[in-house]
């Protein structure tokens, strides 16, 4: 196997392995991303079933709760075996939290060859490796509302198609707009808008990386959309249960520890791009990272699946002010 396709496609089975390829590729300028290419031994119908389990919260297999979900954010059959049509890369599909613990000590060995083996080292990660798909999916589907919500205040504003680094709302009619939906208190709202949180960017952003992997932080609190009839903020789910609150905070302290081992070793980490219902949490947890991590030199890299007709805004929590 070794001289026939493993030699073609596979670098190394270790560090020392993979160097001299390595090193051949940069005498002629061609640099390495290392990824980690073993594939799970499942059936169409095992990768089926763990795909909707991992993707259904409890409400909605019980049936005794409401959910706002779109369809496309939702679980569906015909599209449960995610490896189908996909040759380039691993499909990961959740087991358990223990399994997702040992793709992460997978990974920072990956980040270890890749620093051990180059002073320039690229290592690529799958969030789905690292967590329930479930909060992806949920994630993703906050985003896009919240996009939608800010497309319909900048539309009020006589906006409407401009591009998003032009769409400058007025600071007091969105100060206006938000109170009535209750996000917070008027004095909160205020406290928000100075010239420490809008930065330089002009933008304002209620996401942070500290309080997104703090276990005090109730990550379901974050995933509330605006109903466009009523004005009010809604909770996605009706409810979340105590282990999908901690499911959800353990995948972003995985790539909290992933990212730090990264820094440590000076190795890039790439987050791949997946599936576009999982893309736009992907892309945006992806940004938060690099907002605190890509301070001395870039670090984390996103990807961008350059086919698409539309790309996921990584940055969609609230627009440019005027």
């Amino acid at each position: 196997m070794k001289m026939t396709f493993y030699g073609q496609f596979v670098a190394g089975e270790d560090q020392e392995s993979i160097r001299p390829l390595i090193r051949h590729n940069r005498a002629f300028g061609v640099g390495s991303i290392l990824d980690y290419g073993v594939e799970e031994d499942l059936s169409p119908e095992e990768a089926e079933r763990k795909e909707m389990e991992s993707c259904t919260s409890a409400v909605e297999r019980e049936g005794s709760g409401t959910s706002k979900r779109e369809k496309q954010y939702q679980a569906h059959r015909a599209f449960g075996d995610r490896r189908d049509g996909v040759v380039s890369a691993r499909t990961y599909f959740y087991a358990s939290e223990a399994k997702c613990d040992s793709h992460m000590e997978t990974f920072l060995r990956c980040i270890e060859a890749a620093g051990g083996a180059s002073d320039d080292g690229f290592s690529a990660i799958k969030l789905t490796a690292l967590g329930r798909p479930q909060f992806l999916l949920q994630f993703s589907d906050v985003l896009t509302k919240w996009r939608r919500f800010f497309h319909q205040m900048a539309a009020e504003q006589g906006k409407a198609g401009l591009a998003a680094m032009d769409t400058k709302l007025e600071v007091a009619v969105l100060q206006e707009s938000v109170a009535k939906m209750g996000i917070a208190s008027r004095t909160e709202i205020e406290n928000w808008f100075t010239a420490e949180t809008l930065g330089v960017s002009g933008t304002l952003d209620l996401l942070d990386w500290s309080s997104l992997i703090d276990s005090r932080t109730e990550l379901s609190k974050h995933l509330v959309v605006p109903n466009m009839q009523t004005g009010q903020l809604e909770p996605l789910l009706s409810r979340f249960t105590e282990d999908e609150e901690l499911q959800m905070t353990r995948m972003l302290q995985r790539m909290d520890i992933l990212a730090k081992k990264a820094t440590e070793m000076g190795v890039r980490l790439m987050v791949d791009a997946e599936q576009t219902y999982f893309q736009p949490a992907i892309s945006r947890l992806t940004l938060e990272m690099q907002r605190k991590f890509n301070v001395g030199k870039p670090l984390i890299f996103n990807t961008y699946q350059c086919y698409l007709k539309v790309q996921p805004l990584p940055a969609v929590s609230l627009p440019a002010l005027g």
